[in-house]
């Protein structure tokens, strides 16, 4: 019985090692700015180079892919902070068209429980199944001096218990 009680303990420390949470949540600090978020996976981060508001922007894209959808925050840091509202809507209208040319379903309006973030922009999609894989966007778009962000969730389908801790995790420092 000695012998058995210690294989056993061993045996069930292993299978409880493998069994994670499909949604392991961490605060991520948003390169050198004053965002804080939080993600259900570690993100990976990719830069391109993208027209917006006039000029020409780098954008920093942190994303990762958990229980089924993309949660991402992009960054991109304006020379004028003056041209903020029209960059963060111009990257939530290109945000929306890369859903496909008819998107079945737009809500511009704010999702209920959102953080209180400044010049706040929201957008709820979904893509047109017969255009492709069923596909539901939700997301916010702000700014806080010449820092512009946006914070999407993009899935088949969207439910409060992955939306609603991603978006109140979004805090300014």
């Amino acid at each position: 019985m000695r012998i058995l009680f210690p294989a056993i303990a061993v045996s069930v420390v292993g299978l409880l090692s493998g069994c994670g949470p499909t949604l392991n949540w961490r605060d991520i600090t948003i390169g050198a700015t004053p965002l804080l978020a939080l993600f259900p996976c570690k993100p990976d981060v990719t830069e391109r180079t993208v027209p917006l508001a006039g000029d020409v922007q780098v954008l920093a894209l942190r994303s990762c892919n958990a229980g089924g959808a993309t949660f991402a925050i992009g960054h991109a840091r304006l020379s004028d902070p003056t041209q903020s509202q029209r960059a963060l809507a111009q990257w939530r209208d290109s945000t929306l068209s890369g859903l496909g040319p008819v998107p079945a379903a737009v809500s511009l309006q704010l999702p209920a429980g959102r953080p209180a973030l400044p010049q706040l922009l929201g957008l709820s999609a979904t893509r047109d199944p017969s255009r492709g894989p069923a596909q539901s966007l939700q997301g916010l778009w702000f700014a806080q001096g010449p820092d512009i962000f946006a914070a999407f969730v993009l899935a088949p389908g969207l439910g409060t218990d992955a939306t609603e801790p991603f978006f109140s995790g979004l805090r300014l420092r």
